[in-house]
């Protein structure tokens, strides 16, 4: 049984996602050259033209493909080269992506359980600009690109790579991100865990959360559950079944009352830590119940020190100091939790 080391993503639709559309940024690329076409319409034909391209060839040969099959007639051949010179490097600009909220608190919360992050995309390697420009790149312990690998997901290999490069076995790799194949069935297949952010449902044996920011609290349980022989356990499925959205399994253990997911997340933590409770673990777990919603996506506990403080990482310094107002009250709370009595103080800094 082999626990959770390492969490990869996936970039477009996970952490970044187009702003304020890919039809948007197209249409504005368009009209530098004289061509007038309605985001909407290159919004609603992006996808078709994305799903039909080439995605063996090289990157700017692909996406070159994925413009003129976007704009379709509206581009005249004549200025074909010069719209997709636009188009391609407006995409490397940060301006054109909009990171996705909480991800810095996600990160912070994944690090303090011990975790190491790293971004697992079929990108090409414009990406690490925007992510230094974002100033995303300090938070991974690797970044990972088709383009630079050799290997685009759902390839086995793409995952293996990360996995070496990140130091775990397979195993104990989790991936997370939008597509079913590349972020579900593939690393699933190659021997690792998927999870699928959104949609209805995640494919079998992979797991499915509504929103990014609930990563943690799913990683929590996996590190405390494990899995055992490729299958997940009974009790993981149902206590992940609501956000999964699918009916638990219930078994020859029909006669059971159901459970929400807190209380069966707190039966679990009763089972595993009730001698030795675990403060990392218990924070974490609870992190949504100590503070306002609004402000608990905003940041995340990021390790013990020295002397019982605990150091919590904030998006900004606008949520930081609101942090203040609430530093004596979240202190308390903290200290309530089951093995947490050691926790002294509280420190703030800024992601």
């Amino acid at each position: 049984m082999a626990s959770v080391k390492a969490v990869t993503f996936d970039l477009a639709g996970t952490v970044l996602f187009p702003h304020p559309s890919v039809g948007a940024v197209y249409s504005a690329c368009a009209q530098k050259h004289g061509i007038k076409v309605a985001a909407v319409e290159l919004e609603a034909a992006f996808a078709s033209a994305l799903r039909s391209a080439n995605k063996q060839a090289k990157a700017e040969v692909f996406w070159r493909e994925v413009v003129e099959r976007t704009f379709g007639e509206h581009l005249p051949g004549s200025q074909a080269d010069a719209v997709f010179q636009e188009c391609w490097h407006a995409f490397a600009d940060a301006k054109a992506w909009r990171v996705c909220l909480g991800v810095v608190s996600v990160l912070g919360a994944l690090k303090f359980l011990g975790i190491k992050v790293a971004i697992l995309s079929n990108a090409d390697s414009r990406m690490r600009r925007v992510l230094e420009q974002k100033d995303l790149t300090r938070h991974f312990d690797g970044i990972f690109l088709s383009e630079e690998m050799g290997y685009a997901k759902p390839d086995a290999k793409a995952y293996a790579q990360a996995a070496r490069s990140l130091g775990v076995a397979l195993t104990a790799l989790v991936h997370v991100g939008d597509s079913p194949v590349e972020d579900g069935e593939g690393p699933r297949n190659a021997g690792a865990v998927g999870v699928i952010i959104g949609g209805r449902h995640a494919p079998e044996k992979c797991l499915r959360a509504e929103r990014l920011v609930e990563v943690p609290k799913l990683i929590q349980v996996l590190l405390n559950e494990g899995k055992t022989k490729g299958k997940f356990s009974r009790h993981v499925v149902n206590l992940l079944a609501n956000l999964r959205g699918v009916p638990e399994d219930r078994g020859r253990s029909t006669d059971r009352e159901l459970k929400t997911i807190d209380e069966a997340m707190g039966e679990a933590f009763k089972k595993m830590r009730l001698d030795k409770p675990v403060p990392e673990d218990m924070i974490i777990a609870h992190w949504s119940e100590l503070l306002p919603m609004k402000l608990a996506r905003r940041c995340a506990p990021l390790k013990m020190v020295e002397g019982g403080r605990l150091v919590i990482q904030c998006e900004n310094s606008v949520i930081k100091t609101e942090l203040r107002f609430h530093e004596r009250a979240l202190l308390a709370k903290i200290r309530d939790l089951p093995g947490c009595s050691d926790v002294k103080s509280l420190a703030f800094v800024n992601a």
